[in-house]
């Protein structure tokens, strides 16, 4: 089985991470009521980063599923 080089895993770790964290932050500040602007903006960018390491890896490797704590890779058959 192949596996995704440890930094481009790490990096896709943390690019799947900061949205779920902005969007907890973003809750907590609705409850407070202020900066949530900034914050939506954050969650864009980080969503798009997100986006593009995805796509990276998947220009890189073809249409895999991809366990992103370990790294291991599994080509997808296409039908």
């Amino acid at each position: 089985m192949a596996k995704l080089e440890e930094k481009k895993l790490q990096e896709l770790q943390q690019a799947v991470a900061k949205p779920n964290q902005i969007a907890s932050e973003i809750g907590m500040r609705v409850i407070a009521h202020k900066g949530i602007d900034k914050l939506v903006d954050d969650w864009h960018t980080a969503e798009a980063d997100k986006q593009s390491k995805m796509k990276d890896i998947e220009d890189e490797h073809g249409k895999v599923s991809l366990d992103i704590t370990t790294g291991e890779m599994k080509k997808i058959e296409d039908e």
